[in-house]
């Protein structure tokens, strides 16, 4: 996918040829963000707008002729991030602030998508009847939990859209103008100590409470791609064989919630031991 970044770097035309084209497509407009995100963090926000600005068209278009919103919100929130990283060279900073569209999500997709919401409540009411056939006491216990966290699940999915296009940008960037940066930058990443509170808080609030519970998966986000990082970085540290990258990421694809979860507590234990830097000064 070098090529798409080498071509959308010989001009505006160029970019915002792809920009346009791939955000037309439907389930590549993430290649759309990586675009308008890749000429922000290399050229700056000036130049990125007018290459952001007709990117939005298809997804406008997307949301008259089908109440779908999520082509922009992804759009505009890689972006966002890419102008956030751009001027603080933090990526972690940038990553936290794809809570911004998660929060957006949440709040916006009932009012703006009524298909959407259609969709996640069929999908909720199906769920409980199915429990209410097979565990009763289950489905009147879960049933309120379950539109929230269909919600939150669709926050959460297009956050981690908005971070993988920005994350893509960032390799191309690292690629064509700076060869191994990226890699290093990613092993690095590490969430703020106060972010381990937050995240405290949320699970609290969204344990307690079944409409704050699509709170909880946007906050999780930014926690699932700092444990990728130290898996990276533990990888690289002990010089491990790139096989067990493949392992962690097939694993991903049969045993999602469970490698979730493992990877955000992670990312926790990280958070207060910093095991990257304890293998470090071992090695």
């Amino acid at each position: 996918m070098t090529g798409i970044a080498r071509f959308a770097m010989q001009g505006p035309r160029q970019a915002i040829l792809l920009a346009v084209l791939f955000a037309a497509i439907p389930l590549l407009y993430w290649v759309s963000a990586a675009v308008v995100s890749l000429v922000i963090l290399r050229q700056g926000l000036d130049k990125g707008i007018h290459v952001l600005l007709p990117a939005l068209l298809p997804g406008i278009a997307w949301y008259a002729a089908q109440q779908e919103f999520t082509v922009c919100l992804v759009i505009l929130g890689s972006a966002m991030m890419a102008a956030i990283l751009r001027a603080s060279v933090s990526l972690s900073h940038a990553i936290t602030a794809s809570i911004v569209v998660g929060v957006l999500t949440v709040i916006l997709l009932p009012v703006l998508s009524p298909v959407w919401i259609e969709v996640l409540q069929q999908g909720a009411s199906d769920y409980a009847n199915k429990l209410q056939e097979t565990v009763p006491q289950a489905a009147t216990t879960l049933g309120p939990w379950i539109y929230p966290m269909l919600l939150g699940g669709i926050a959460a999915m297009l956050q981690t859209f908005a971070i993988g296009a920005l994350l893509l940008a960032r390799n191309w960037q690292s690629k064509l103008f700076n060869p191994g940066e990226f890699s290093k930058e990613f092993q690095a990443l590490r969430l703020p100590i106060w972010y381990a509170l937050v995240a405290g808080i949320a699970f609290f609030v969204g344990s307690s409470d079944p409409e704050s519970v699509s709170w909880l998966s946007v906050v999780l986000v930014p926690l699932f791609f700092m444990g990728v990082s130290v898996v990276h970085a533990v990888v690289a540290i002990k010089q491990l064989s790139s096989q067990w990258l493949m392992a962690i990421y097939i694993s991903l694809l049969f045993f999602l919630p469970y490698m979730y979860a493992l990877l955000i507590l992670i990312a926790l234990i990280d958070m207060l031991l910093n095991i990257r830097k304890w293998l470090k000064d071992t090695a």
